[in-house]
């Protein structure tokens, strides 16, 4: 009896399921898109992307949207085509009970203003990808020198990283020059110095140097003192004094 009472009851919810999925396809065929929305994920970080700048990357499908119904939308056709801005990271459309197609949106993050002694200048993000520069100005750290972007990704990736993620650092270290791979300099606004990094490996070890002297050394002996920060020695700060005529 039992086994009888699990069989009707499977049956019935197999035919519910079946019915279920018969009216929602039914109901698919007639719901009609009532608008776009854009959602920006950590759009505090990265507010050089707007609801506007993915609005008009919309546009350029020249593919209606508002009032279209749902079936005829291509969805996976505008995944692909925001997905190809080179300030976009990923994209995923779907649809909200209310018929919006929700377009969410995660950018890139630049750190990095490269700006090489050949060759075109490129911002870059914290995952190693390059973006053009014509588009939007942005407050990042700036890179000069020779600089290829093999370099960029390979070394000065890790140095704008270190910078970016560790106050005081991602607001004074305004510039990274680079001399040949194995001489980098770091320009600060604070204090009339240079600070020469050397090869960039150890940026943790070199940086934590770096702010202990500037609390025990430079906050005692003056900030215009030297002319030269020299990090490129194990365990030790060398600095050369300003020449005062």
């Amino acid at each position: 009896m039992k086994i009888v009472i699990k069989i009707m009851l499977l049956t019935g919810v197999l035919a519910y399921i079946i019915f279920a999925i018969s009216t929602l396809s039914r109901d698919e065929d007639k719901r009609i898109c009532s608008g776009v929305e854009i959602l920006l994920q950590d759009s505090t970080n990265t507010d050089y992307v707007n609801t506007r700048f993915i609005l008009g990357l919309l546009e350029q499908t020249k593919k209606p949207i508002k009032g279209v119904a749902l079936k005829d939308i291509d969805i996976k056709n505008i995944e692909k085509h925001i997905s190809k801005s080179p300030y976009v990271d990923s994209v995923i459309c779907y649809y909200t009970p209310d018929n919006l197609m929700c377009i969410r949106i995660n950018t890139r993050k630049p750190i990095i203003h490269v700006m090489p002694d050949k060759g075109e200048s490129f911002y870059m993000d914290i995952n190693g990808n390059d973006m053009p520069t014509n588009v939007f100005l942005l407050d990042v750290c700036l890179a000069t020198g020779n600089i290829s972007k093999q370099y960029a990704k390979e070394k000065l990736l890790d140095i704008a990283t270190y910078i970016n993620n560790h106050s005081p650092w991602d607001k004074d270290i305004q510039q990274i020059y680079v001399k040949n791979e194995k001489h980098v300099e770091l320009i600060p606004l604070s204090g009339d110095h240079t600070i020469i990094l050397g090869e960039p490996k150890d940026i943790a070890g070199k940086m934590e140097r770096l702010s202990t002297f500037y609390k025990e050394g430079l906050d005692k002996a003056g900030w215009n003192k030297y002319s030269i920060i020299n990090l490129n020695y194990a365990d030790q700060v060398v600095c050369t004094k300003r020449n005062i005529k």
